[in-house]
């Protein structure tokens, strides 16, 4: 599915968001990270993010983090199943040690090559950074990827 990167419009669930604090990283507490999923609407260049799925990492560090894999694959084959088709995988989400989070090197790279490595329908991918939680706001970054390129589509939006 085809959609315009530059103009793509994201909405995302309350649900999605009100679930997100719970998943804020300390300057003590490991990285965390999984995936998105949500539905795709290519007639309104719309995306609606639905779901958000934590994966246990291989590593256990506060400035590193490896998904699993196998386990994560299971839980998005459970949703796209339950949702007949409609709910997909749209990216990855993950925490950084940092007040306002960014991508580092390592997340660029690792944006293109699951870009190249999955098996989407689309022609992007979704990629949230939480950063740590500062009274009760966390900012996030979101970047849209089209493999060779990964756009901020948003700045930091505070979350509470």
């Amino acid at each position: 599915m085809k959609f315009n990167t530059n103009n793509l419009d994201i909405n995302i669930n309350q649900s999605f968001l009100d679930v997100l604090p719970k998943y804020s990283q300390t300057l003590k507490t490991p990285e965390r990270g999984g995936v998105i999923m949500g539905e795709l609407y290519p007639n309104k260049n719309l995306v609606v993010i639905t779901n958000i799925i934590e994966s246990p990492s291989k590593l256990k560090r506060n400035n590193r983090y490896e998904m699993d894999v196998k386990y994560i694959q299971k839980e998005i084959n459970k949703i796209w199943k339950k949702s007949k088709g409609t709910v997909t995988y749209l990216g990855d989400w993950h925490t950084h040690p940092e007040i306002n989070p960014k991508p580092s090197l390592i997340d660029y790279y690792t944006f293109s090559k699951n870009y190249f490595n999955s098996s989407i329908d689309q022609n992007f991918l979704i990629y949230i950074i939480l950063g740590l939680k500062v009274k009760n706001d966390i900012l996030i970054w979101i970047g849209v990827c089209n493999g060779i390129k990964t756009k901020r589509k948003f700045g930091m939006s505070p979350i509470n």
